[in-house]
């Protein structure tokens, strides 16, 4: 398999993944933004009756939808092709051996780097469309739909605002893509080379389940530092930045978090965090195998017809 291949897969499928997982990653955010500068954890169910009986499933949970999508086919397809193809290239430099785990890490990390840098303005896009119920009504920015939302940015507050919160969010990109898919490949190599596992659904499940758990400890708080400054409206240069909800930069808003929540507030939303990030990471590496086995098929039978003519030539 190619790495354009691998990633027009990868991406096909985590698009299908974050569909379902949506509603969560929308209460997540909510989640990373309430009661900034306060101390305490998130609001947990009481939040989740708040947006039912305010907004609706709809606008909701389902809001920002169409920027999740636009998200993924940028993030990752572009994280599978690219670290598919630094891998092909890696083995072939190794002599065609078994890269080693430090070997994965750097090649998932920099395919993480690149594809969250091409990813931002469709994801600022969807922190906003996300979050903006949770504002009052004349603060809201009412984008309806992802493609709208980049249009007002521009027009707004300039292209530089689509990449508001791009360091925080290159290392997240860096981290869990290093998390998720070195994770799974060990774990998957482990299951089937040390203890006789085919490579099954039951073995993609194991394998999955390991590195989603892995990939949520290690982003929340850099999500919630990404959501943060994402969220926050750009001061004009003569106004003092006094709020506990708007930030200079991304270490001014690793400070205030520190300083007023403490470290529960790097984990605020941990549990709709795990309940989003576990359940993608699964949903994506197992539809992920499904789609690579359709494709694999698909590509067996196109061939067979080309040497079965190749053969009566001869």
């Amino acid at each position: 398999m190619s790495g354009i291949s691998a990633g027009i897969i990868g991406g096909l499928a985590a698009m299908t993944a974050s569909t379902l997982t949506h509603p969560a990653d929308s209460l997540k955010v909510r989640m990373f933004l309430h009661n900034q500068g306060q101390a305490g954890g998130g609001a947990g169910l009481s939040m989740v009756k708040t947006i039912y009986k305010t907004e609706g499933i709809k606008r909701g949970f389902y809001s920002g939808v169409t920027a999740t999508w636009l998200r993924q086919a940028l993030f990752s397809t572009s994280r599978f092709g690219v670290n598919d193809a630094l891998q092909s290239y890696l083995k072939k430099r190794n002599g065609g051996k078994q890269l080693s785990v430090a070997a994965k890490i750097v090649s998932s990390a920099t395919a993480g780097s690149i594809a969250a840098s091409l990813s931002c303005p469709a994801e600022v896009v969807l922190v906003r469309m996300q979050a903006d119920g949770k504002l009052p009504v004349n603060e809201r920015r009412g984008y309806s739909n992802v493609f709208s939302g980049l249009r007002q940015i521009v027009r707004s507050e300039g292209v530089t605002q689509l990449y508001r919160g791009l360091r925080p969010l290159v290392a997240r990109g860096c981290f869990v893509t290093a998390g998720q898919f070195t994770t799974y490949d060990v774990a998957k190599r482990a299951l089937m080379e040390r203890f006789g596992y085919g490579d099954s659904t039951r073995t993609h499940l194991m394998a999955s389940t390991a590195a989603g758990t892995v990939s949520t400890l290690i982003v929340n708080p850099m999500d919630v530092i990404k959501s943060r400054m994402m969220q926050s409206q750009t001061m004009p240069a003569n106004v003092a930045i006094t709020s506990l909800t708007h930030y200079t930069s991304d270490w001014d808003c690793v400070v205030k978090t520190w300083k007023y929540e403490g470290v529960r507030g790097f984990y605020k939303g941990l549990l709709p965090c795990f309940m989003r990030q576990c359940p993608q990471v699964i949903f994506m590496w197992m539809i992920f195998e499904q789609y690579k086995r359709i494709y694999d098929s698909l590509t067996t039978q196109l061939q067979q017809p080309a040497a079965c003519g190749e053969k009566l030539a001869a």
